[in-house]
């Protein structure tokens, strides 16, 4: 996905996402973050369109926040000078209140008070 169809500012982030495939549970980090979606790096990325059940621990967080998400995208090798190997997965279904803490982890991330950018919201 090219960066002008992005929807939300993903900043660099590293996340520690945890998912369930057939037959494994695995954990991963993310490469970036967004109130949308992550960026998943791993060098075996689910099919496109396949639904995961993610556990997403912000740092600062003791407890993960469980979300579900659809793997949007795949990038099948690490291109150290793009983007890494691993696999876009946009959330769908979650609360509002998982969905604010999320923005105001990018909002930290990226340096930015929430209350200065009300777009983003």
């Amino acid at each position: 996905m090219s960066e002008d169809k992005r929807r939300a500012a993903r900043p660099p982030a590293d996340v520690k996402v945890d998912y369930r495939t057939v037959g494994s549970f695995i954990t991963d980090y993310s490469a970036n973050i967004s109130q949308g979606g992550v960026f998943v790096k791993t060098s075996i990325p689910l099919p496109v369109g396949e639904k995961v059940r993610l556990r997403v621990t912000l740092p600062g967080h003791e407890l993960p926040f469980a979300l579900d998400g659809v793997v949007r995208w795949v990038e099948v090798h690490d291109n150290a000078e793009q983007r890494p190997a691993g696999m876009g997965i946009e959330f769908v279904e979650f609360s509002g209140d998982v969905k604010d803490q999320i923005l105001a982890f990018v909002h930290s991330v990226e340096g930015e008070d929430v209350g200065e950018n009300p777009e983003l919201s």
